[in-house]
């Protein structure tokens, strides 16, 4: 019984750990089974998730690009809106400038129509003036047979032209001028008393009324001279090299072409003349001796050369400083009652034609100078502080003009 018991009992315990194996066998297929399943569907899942983010990640990487392209082309529109707004500054600048430049050379040639019909009247005026001179005494001439007049030293195209205003157009006619013809001449053409005898137009005239055979021959005779002159101080300069020396107040055109002769085709040729090349100079072209002194034509040349500029602009940047004077003070003067302002020593052709383009004509406006005024006057001109007081051009301008008075008396 009790072994019978007992096989029961180990029969029993084994069918109980066959049916537990059988039962975890069952579970382990079973969840192996789920989990295989599982797997399955869960990795068709991990991997559209996993492409889904791969794909996302591209756009991302895309949309990144995209907005590094956007941040770049919206920087260059910056720029380029920055460049357009300075262009249309730019324009309205140029805009302004230009209605500027219009209205200033409307206002110039308003200005000009005005001088060229001050002038018709002028020489019209001057024209009427004709039956004042004496022509059995210096001849008449036409138009036909008119010199270049300018050739004279002291004539330019201003005096050309009112000396035709008098039918007067040949170097044959000043050849011929006597002291009276000067006098009535001054008068008709209303020139400084004193200039045609001081430029010596007639003895100009006489040189070049010679014959183009004997200019020739003249011109030869001063090369012939320049072994003389010292290149070797004043430099050397080629024709192509030329300068305007008629630009140079006391050189007329037959100068120019006399000093030409010479090789001497410069400013700064002209600017290093000492005392021995102005000797020299005058000797060979056959000038009138201390004219080149008198003329201050160094002083000229170095101001040439030291400002790089042509006349024309220096004196354009000295009448542009007119408002700087005191008119109220000085007084107001026109051209035609100047006066003869190189009588006042120390004042050269080239300071009276800068003193003429401050409007400064006569000798009571110089009279009238306060310190400011010499001050502002030397400044402008470029010439030293105390050249005025020491040539005592006040005092001296105060004579002239109390001899006037009296005269007028």
């Amino acid at each position: 019984m009790n072994i019978l018991t007992i096989f029961l009992a180990l029969t029993k315990s084994a069918a109980i750990i066959e049916i537990i194996l059988l039962l975890l066998g069952a579970v382990t297929i079973g969840y192996v089974t789920a989990w295989l399943y599982y797997k399955s569907i869960y990795s068709k899942k991990i991997e559209i998730i996993e492409s889904d983010n791969e794909e996302l990640k591209n756009k991302n990487e895309n949309l990144k690009t995209d907005k590094s392209n956007f941040q770049k082309l919206l920087l260059e529109k910056d720029n380029e809106v920055i460049h357009l707004n300075k262009e249309i500054k730019a324009l309205k600048t140029l805009n302004a400038k230009s209605v500027q430049e219009t209205d200033d050379l409307t206002l110039k040639n308003e200005e000009t129509e005005q001088l060229l019909l001050e002038r018709d009247e002028t020489l019209a005026n001057i024209a009427e003036r004709k039956h004042l001179l004496d022509y059995n005494s210096f001849g008449t001439a036409l138009d036909t047979e008119k010199d270049d007049l300018k050739m004279i030293s002291g004539i330019g195209p201003f005096i050309e032209e009112r000396l035709h205003a008098l039918d007067i157009y040949t170097y044959k006619q000043i050849s011929k001028f006597t002291k009276k013809d000067i006098e009535t001449i001054n008068v008709a053409i209303e020139y400084f008393s004193g200039r045609i005898e001081r430029d010596e137009w007639v003895d100009q005239a006489k040189e070049l009324v010679r014959t183009e055979k004997e200019r020739i021959e003249l011109l030869e005779r001063i090369r012939a001279k320049k072994t003389r002159i010292y290149y070797d101080r004043i430099g050397l300069a080629k024709k192509e090299e030329a300068d305007d020396l008629t630009v140079i107040n006391g050189i007329g055109g037959w100068i120019n072409e006399k000093l030409n002769a010479l090789d001497i085709y410069t400013y700064r040729q002209i600017s290093k003349f000492n005392e021995e090349d102005i000797d020299i100079v005058t000797d060979a072209i056959e000038f009138f001796p201390g004219r080149i002194e008198r003329d201050e034509w160094i002083h000229q040349a170095q101001e040439l050369v030291r400002i790089e500029i042509s006349k024309a602009e220096l004196l354009k940047r000295i009448s542009k400083m007119k408002n700087r004077i005191y008119y109220d003070r000085l007084g107001v003067a026109h051209k035609q009652y100047a006066n003869n302002l190189t009588l006042i020593k120390g004042i050269t052709s080239w300071i009276e034609e800068r003193l003429n383009l401050l409007d400064i004509y006569t000798f009571e406006q110089i009279s009238k100078l306060t310190p400011k005024d010499v001050e502002i006057i030397s400044e402008i001109l470029e010439i030293t502080k105390d050249r005025i007081v020491k040539e005592n051009w006040i005092t001296q301008a105060t004579e002239f003009l109390k001899y006037q008075i009296n005269k007028a008396v």
